[in-house]
């Protein structure tokens, strides 16, 4: 993106001389544009997997299954989560696993 022609095409029109501020606008454009596409998959990808986890229960619940027969695969769940995470820390030390939780809890799924 060094042409200001390619750089005008984002924006309109190309300044008749080589224009730093116009440049630096540009640029400052589309990384807002970024930030916020990827702020809305994000967001979107978040909504989506806790309304799907929202759902399994009345899902199963219509299907005529209750909590009794949930459990051993809530517990098979808890079991191979737990795996993974001494797993990772086993493979990449303690470190490498709380920075993982907290980019998960951050929004990071």
């Amino acid at each position: 993106m060094s042409d200001d022609l390619e750089l005008a095409a984002l924006l309109g029109e190309a300044p008749g001389t080589p224009d730093p501020g116009f440049r630096f606008d540009v640029l400052a454009l589309t990384a807002e544009r970024a930030r916020r596409r990827e702020a809305r998959r994000r967001a979107f990808r978040t909504t989506t997997i806790f309304a799907l986890i929202g759902l399994i229960f009345p899902i199963a619940h219509t299907l005529g299954f209750g909590l009794n027969e949930l459990q051993p695969l809530l517990l098979v769940a808890g079991v191979l989560a737990l795996a993974y995470v001494l797993a990772v820390w086993t493979l990449e030390g303690p470190r490498a696993v709380l920075a993982r939780s907290r980019a998960v809890l951050r929004g990071r799924l």
